[in-house]
């Protein structure tokens, strides 16, 4: 369900047309098509698009026959047009009865990118019923062929007038693209939204459905006021007190259970952008759509945040907090800003999630992470983070996701006294699990390496000490004495005695990786024996 304008110009009925205006709005998207010859303007404000009513996203097709010589009434007509969030005019026997295109509707049509097409000119044999077939056809074709409501929906809703960016507005658009009634109510029964389908029979399902509500979320049922309609009702979980509910009534073939859940997401979505007060912008449906792995959905709401998507390389999720609602977001992105050119950042189950542009400098970037971790820490003693970097598209966000949740509190064991964690610590702890979950017997060769200590009687004390040298002190002597509590020298000898028995000097790559593996996998078995 995505047919723009451009589209429509290959179509046999369309090709020998000229845009002659608007041809930056070649990409919106249109969803039917009508004639347009009334000769006064006001018509189209007090039938066509009451009270703001969003009747939009159409192609239109006229002659201006009525107002040939009037080209005051053609302006007027067009501009009202646009305000209604029609997408295009093809103007029909230009050279006929039309004497020319005056410029001044080409200026109207450039200024607000409203395509303006022009068939050929001079023809009487033209007919509006070919091109009104064309578009229909090719409109319901791509309709069987493509199911993506959500991101169609956005698209078409960003590009309308900013007093038209209502969830009033995203059920009149399901309305034509489902051809079917879609009521948004309370869970008590009162109707918020209506939007019917078709138009005109607004009274008549408000009554209807008045009687029924409130309604049983669930599978579709009859309707029982409307003979040969069905009805289904899907919870709308947004980010309100109380959730909603969405009733969708269509005659003939009844709504499929995936075009309901796309309808329902979509209003879910939009109630979460344009449905609170003074406008705020819900970007955690942002973060939801790259965390999900959802592309199409990623690059529309994208465009309404005006977010440069395509630099966000990094994902940052805090975790162990208890009462996510609790968290000063805004602070949170202050910091990472003194990083990062560009920071989104919202609550995602719970969790406080950034994506970022690649980093400025590993130094701000360690400078930016501890001082999230400072303003969380005091009502958050939990609190650790993790970075993911190097994240391509949205399919490395979600599994740089999922591995953070999956593998965290098994890098916590292997790095006990870790704040800040990082993707490969993550990938080494699930290494590690795996290993674990193939038995014993693939444990126990996995820390094989460290066997050769078991030769010392001090075998006990060289294997902590090479973990913590490994593990938690970057391979540094000192870090090392200061976590045990021992003198640097008796460091320095434990580490000299545990490259005698290994042969080769511990922290010297590559053959320290095996052993650094072995003592991860060796930390992490003991924590399991313990618990």
């Amino acid at each position: 369900m995505s047919v723009t304008v451009a589209d429509l110009l290959k179509l046999p009925s369309l090709r020998q047309a000229k845009v002659i205006g608007g041809a930056k709005g070649l990409g919106k998207t249109v969803s039917s098509i009508s004639v347009l010859e009334s000769v006064d303007p006001g018509v189209l404000v007090q039938e066509v698009f009451p009270h703001d009513k969003y009747s939009g996203s159409e192609i239109v097709i006229t002659g201006f026959l009525n107002c040939i010589e009037d080209v005051d009434r053609q302006c007027s007509n067009l501009l009202r047009l646009i305000e209604g969030g029609e997408v295009g005019l093809v103007l029909y026997y230009v050279g006929v009865y039309l004497p020319r295109v005056n410029p001044r509707l080409i200026e109207i049509a450039n200024a607000h990118d409203f395509v303006l097409i022009c068939m050929p000119e001079g023809q009487r044999h033209l007919r509006y019923s070919d091109l009104i077939t064309d578009v229909t056809e090719c409109i319901y074709r791509d309709r069987a062929a493509n199911v993506s409501l959500v991101s169609d929906i956005l698209a078409r809703i960003s590009t309308t007038p900013h007093h038209q960016q209502t969830v009033g507005t995203a059920l009149q658009m399901l309305c034509a693209e489902l051809g079917c009634s879609a009521v948004l109510s309370t869970h008590e029964g009162r109707i918020l939204n209506l939007a019917a389908w078709p138009s005109g029979t607004e009274d008549s399902i408000r009554e209807g459905i008045e009687r029924c509500l409130p309604l049983v979320d669930g599978e579709t049922t009859p309707c029982p006021f409307l003979p040969d309609a069905a009805l289904i009702c899907k919870p709308i979980c947004a980010d309100l007190p109380h959730p909603l509910q969405l009733t969708m009534i269509r005659v003939g073939q009844p709504l499929s259970a995936q075009l309901a859940e796309q309808a329902a997401d979509t209003v879910r979505i939009c109630i979460n952008i344009w449905g609170r007060q003074h406008g705020a912008v819900a970007i955690h449906e942002l973060i939801r759509a790259i965390l999900q792995d959802e592309p199409l959905k990623m690059r529309r709401l994208a465009e309404i945040f005006r977010v440069d998507v395509a630099a966000l390389h990094e994902i940052w999720v805090l975790c162990g907090i208890k009462e996510a609602e609790t968290i000063r977001m805004e602070q949170l992105l202050d910091a990472a800003r003194q990083c990062a050119d560009s920071v989104i950042g919202a609550v995602y189950d719970g969790n406080p999630v950034m994506s970022l542009s690649t980093p400025r400098s590993l130094r701000d970037t360690e400078r930016a992470m501890e001082e999230m971790l400072r303003q969380v820490l005091p009502e958050h003693p939990e609190a650790v983070l993790v970075r993911c970097s190097g994240l391509s598209n949205t399919t490395r966000c979600r599994k740089a996701y999922l591995l953070t949740l999956d593998n965290l509190e098994d890098a916590k064991f292997i790095y006990p006294h870790k704040r800040i964690f990082l993707q490969g610590e993550l990938e080494l702890a699930a290494m590690c699990r795996k290993r674990i979950s193939e038995g014993e017997a693939a444990a126990t060769r996995r820390i094989l390496p460290l066997a050769a200590l078991q030769a010392d009687r001090e075998y006990q004390e060289l294997l902590n000490t090479a973990c913590v040298y490994l593990l938690d002190c970057d391979s540094s002597v000192t870090r090392t004495a200061q976590a045990l509590f021992l003198h640097i020298n008796t460091i320095k000898y434990r580490l000299q005695r545990i490259s005698d028995l290994l042969g080769y000097r511990l922290g010297k790559m590559p053959e320290t990786i095996e052993l650094y593996r072995s003592a991860a996998i060796y930390r992490l078995l003991h924590a399991q024996h313990e618990a």
